[in-house]
């Protein structure tokens, strides 16, 4: 299991799920970075030549759900908006998940199949890129994604055999304009994965990718909206991952 600490089985994810299927409208909190410097140092996020794995020691229940969601990314304060957490198998996502119940975090997406049945619009995106998809509400309003393989050889196992169960594979930054930002992390020898954001009109994304591998993604959102993707936007992120 991904490399985290492991979590006392649960006797029914039923009784957590409570018919959650979909995202619900939670209001995210305004994250900004407070006035110290060391946010950084306990933070489920580590870099290893140039990519981002998880740090096992802060990925249980009781750290990230009192964590703040701010570190220090690539010599950058910035403030996470999303992660991604991914798992062998759909079972040991939802277990994992289960073990947040007590801690307050709340279910707003999935856990389903990705993006088949979250948009009710026909997405094109090819089943190598279909995953199982879970994501909770942090109480400081930061989201943790969960996802997993929906077939053995697609994308997301290819990511985990290539990778390893510890590697992330894209973190979100909250932003107030993705042009501006978008800026900053081309100079970090980030590049544009598409020619320009995808803009929903309440969520506007970007995927940027570095040499190394590492997908960073810049997402401006409006209040109220605590998506991770929408249903407009999603196949143009997904697609822009595939090579030229």
């Amino acid at each position: 299991m991904i490399g985290v600490e492991p979590v006392e089985e649960i006797r029914s994810f039923a009784s957590f799920h409570i018919g959650v299927k979909h995202m619900k409208n939670v209001k995210l909190k305004t994250l900004k970075f407070p006035n110290h410097t060391d946010s950084h140092l306990d933070s489920p996020l580590i870099e290893k030549n140039g990519l981002v794995e998880l740090n096992p020691k802060f990925t249980n229940p009781e750290f990230l759900t009192n964590w703040i969601f701010e570190t220090n990314l690539y010599g950058e304060a910035v403030s996470i908006d999303h992660f991604v957490i991914t798992f062998p198998t759909r079972t040991e996502l939802e277990n994992y998940a289960a073990s947040f119940r007590p801690f307050g975090a709340k279910t707003v997406e999935g856990p389903d199949l990705f993006p088949l049945n979250f948009c009710a619009e026909n997405i094109n995106v090819p089943s190598d890129l279909w995953l199982h998809l879970m994501t909770l509400l942090m109480p400081a309003g930061g989201l943790v994604v969960l996802d997993a393989p929906h077939a053995a050889g697609d994308q997301t196992d290819r990511f985990q055999q290539e990778r390893g169960l510890e590697a992330v594979h894209h973190v979100a930054i909250r932003v107030e304009n993705v042009q501006n930002a978008a800026k900053i992390w081309q100079n970090k020898n980030f590049k544009p994965l598409s020619e320009r954001p995808l803009d929903s009109g309440s969520l506007t994304q970007w995927f940027l990718q570095n040499p190394a591998g590492q997908i960073i993604e810049l997402i401006e959102r409006l209040p109220g909206n605590n998506a991770t993707f929408d249903c407009k936007n999603i196949a143009g992120l997904r697609l822009s991952e595939i090579p030229g």
